[in-house]
């Protein structure tokens, strides 16, 4: 708990810090698309299971969802990357996830590309993020994971901001169910498909 608390005082301090700065880059770089840049997020999913565990499978199916589990999950994510043109910009990105049954957290870890229509305080854009969950608690079992998606950026008053939809994948291999009451060990993989809807804030 107390990790999880320092995690989040160094994520809103961070937003603070560069809050400060953005004030003077204002002028030198209206449409927020140049130079580097700082994107906090907060994103809200739902999302289903599916597994080759033969133990949580449905008579006769080879795939099922896994009930264990609820649909919802609550993240906050933090993008540091670089604009080579006002269009394309790539980055580095680490957030923190939390589902809301079984109460896992996980962390992940990833590359952030984002391409964007126009040059312009108002565009749409498209992003990928390609990487990895790390494990935080037992009943997470780290693995590959990707978001892709489009969204908007505008602004409102002189601050800018980010609005996105996009769809979430991740894949563990091996997979170890450790809710089940017949546990067992294998080589059984889960994937986690979600439905995300992200809001951002775009700091320079």
């Amino acid at each position: 708990m107390k990790s999880r608390i320092l995690l989040l005082a160094v994520f809103i301090l961070s937003i603070v810090s560069v809050q400060a700065q953005t004030q003077n880059r204002q002028d030198r770089d209206p449409n927020k698309n140049e130079d580097l840049y700082f994107i906090p997020e907060i994103r809200i999913g739902y999302g289903f299971l599916d597994t080759n565990n033969p133990t949580v499978l449905i008579p006769g199916a080879n795939k099922t969802t896994y009930d264990n589990y609820t649909p919802m999950s609550y993240s906050a994510f933090m993008n540091f990357g670089y604009h080579f043109t006002p269009l394309y910009s790539a980055g580095i990105g680490v957030g923190l996830m939390q589902y809301g049954g079984p109460k896992s957290t996980s962390l992940p870890t990833y590359l952030d590309f984002r391409g964007y229509l126009h040059d312009a305080k108002n565009t749409p854009f498209a992003f990928a993020k390609v990487g990895v969950c790390l494990q935080w608690w037992k009943a997470f079992t780290p693995g590959s994971w990707t978001t892709l998606g489009v969204g908007y950026k505008f602004f409102s008053g002189k601050q800018c901001f980010t609005a996105a939809l996009g769809y979430e994948f991740k894949h563990i291999t091996p997979w170890n169910d450790l809710l089940s009451e017949n546990y067992q060990s294998g080589q059984f993989s889960l994937n986690r498909h979600s439905i995300t809807f992200t809001l951002g804030m775009i700091l320079q």
